[in-house]
């Protein structure tokens, strides 16, 4: 099954050498990657860097698209490879000072319970954190997460399961529900 939608339209416009169109989707998903990168990556020098490179690499990719996939949702799976790969290039552990370090717009804009969240979710395997992002913070469905991270459905729902648990105990060692 082959989807048409205006970005399917603006794809084929940039395969038929009309290059300049394709500022029209970064103009479109720009703000939505960028923030995937920060949720994932809480730093915003690196989500703007990386923000770039998928743009780059969607382009370059773009005589592979399948017409059959959303743009939106092939644009994320790039992403989400690129944040998973920044991730494995980090230490494996939260450093206490985390808190501190969060970029301004979202510590001036999240409650201070929003933060401890989103420092329980930093806290997860980059596995586990991908499907919480993707989910709750992306608001991407099911089948559309599991287009990103190139996992079965089922297996999307499991991990989501796991990483709840995993949240609730990093929760309530915090005291969060107090």
């Amino acid at each position: 099954m082959i989807i048409s939608d205006e970005d399917h339209d603006i794809i084929r416009r940039v395969l038929n050498d009309s290059v300049n169109t394709y500022s029209l989707l970064i103009e479109k998903y720009q703000t939505p990657v960028y923030n995937l990168f920060l949720r994932m990556l809480h730093d915003r020098n690196e989500a703007e860097e990386l923000t770039q490179v998928v743009f780059v690499k969607a382009y370059e990719a773009l005589p592979l698209f399948r017409f059959e996939y959303r743009f939106f949702s092939w644009l994320y799976r790039i992403a989400v490879n690129q944040a998973l790969a920044q991730l494995g290039k980090r230490r494996k552990f939260v450093e206490i000072e985390y808190i501190h370090n969060l970029p301004d717009d979202l510590n001036e804009n999240t409650s201070y319970h929003d933060q401890k969240l989103s420092v329980a979710v930093d806290q997860l395997k980059s596995c586990y954190k991908a499907v919480v992002v993707l989910k709750y913070y992306q608001q991407l469905s099911y089948k559309e997460i599991a287009f990103a991270l190139d996992i079965p459905e089922k297996k999307v729902r499991s991990r989501l399961y796991d990483a709840r648990l995993q949240l609730k105990l990093i929760l309530d060692k915090t005291g969060f529900y107090s």
